[in-house]
């Protein structure tokens, strides 16, 4: 798997659309594509970085394309019809966050290997096999391409869990500073 340097400094940065935004929980179609793929990348992988995230898909940020980026504030992928062929029948917990969702962390189980196939901003196909965090982000991404919230795949009582340790941290922000942070980042 090819992972791009990021060299140089796109000014545009996309706004997160708000959680409960239609096209949050849209299913992406493929024949949906930005005019210069290439440029999108950049914009998408800048916004990302922006954003404080390590995946961040197109419909988080108000457009159509069935697209992520995916990595850290040095290097990232882009992946355009992103597809996952296999799922490994083991399924790990880990606790999950979203842009959508500042603050909030949420146990998951997922397979702990998959396979896919994308194509790049420079239509290339890749196929690969992931594990551990970037196989992770994947299916993360993969499931805002189907529409599908990542709250809706935990357990109720680790949702539950989740959202009392998001409002207690909202309080000791709110009584440290006097205002609510994440309110105000979000």
């Amino acid at each position: 798997m090819e992972l791009h340097k990021s060299t140089q400094m796109v000014d545009m940065i996309y706004n997160l659309l708000e959680k409960d935004h239609p096209m949050v929980h849209m299913r992406m179609e493929e024949k949906n594509q930005p005019e210069d793929k290439v440029e999108f990348a950049k914009d998408m992988a800048e916004s990302m970085k922006s954003w404080g995230g390590i995946g961040l898909s197109a419909n988080q940020v108000g457009f159509p394309y069935r697209m992520f980026v995916m990595g850290d504030a040095n290097n990232y992928m882009s992946c355009y019809n992103p597809k996952i062929t296999v799922e490994s029948d083991v399924m790990v917990p880990m606790d999950e966050g979203c842009l959508t969702y500042p603050g909030l962390f949420v146990r998951i189980y997922r397979p702990d290997r998959i396979s896919v196939e994308f194509e790049d901003e420079n239509g290339e196909l890749h196929q690969d096999d992931l594990e551990g965090l970037m196989c992770r982000v994947f299916q993360h991404e993969m499931d805002h391409m189907e529409g599908i919230d990542f709250t809706s795949r935990a357990k109720k009582i680790h949702l539950d869990i989740a959202k009392r340790k998001l409002k207690r941290g909202k309080l000791k922000l709110k009584r440290a500073h006097g205002k609510d942070m994440l309110a105000q980042a979000s």
